[in-house]
């Protein structure tokens, strides 16, 4: 089965109906708009030192990682060959099962805050890239 029937099976299925969004209309060339969630792990991955070049809208790598004792459905979020962190245990079913399956997803920086608490630092949005 193919990217686009899995896609279109995801959006069926009830459990991920609520996650798709429709393809954004303002030419961004972004994708489908899958969710927005914070960065796991700012505080001890790469992500506090590259702060200073950490830009709203930057697009960054998901990539899983299978061997995570911590995580099974582990999903790592890199930027330039270094690791930012991960997305959140609680919520990277989504990105997990759809990177599992063949699909490329990308995260973008949405908001950057200076803030003391690490988990609100960045917020992310998801996107299931178009790979035609």
């Amino acid at each position: 089965m193919n990217l686009r029937r899995r896609h279109l099976q995801a959006l069926r299925t009830p459990v991920l109906s609520g996650h798709a969004r429709p393809r954004r209309l303002d030419g961004t060339g972004r994708g489908t708009y899958l969710q927005r969630l914070p960065l796991a792990g700012f505080e001890h991955h790469a992500a506090a030192r590259l702060w200073p070049y950490l830009r709203t809208g930057q697009a960054l790598l998901l990539s899983r990682e299978l061997t995570n004792p911590v995580d099974r459905r582990a999903v790592r979020i890199s930027w330039l060959g270094e690791q930012l962190g991960y997305l959140p245990r609680s919520e990277n079913l989504l990105a997990s099962d759809l990177l599992d399956h063949g699909g490329e997803v990308i995260a973008r920086i949405h908001t950057l805050r200076e803030t003391d608490d690490p988990w609100a630092r960045i917020d992310l949005d998801l996107y299931l890239t178009d790979k035609s």
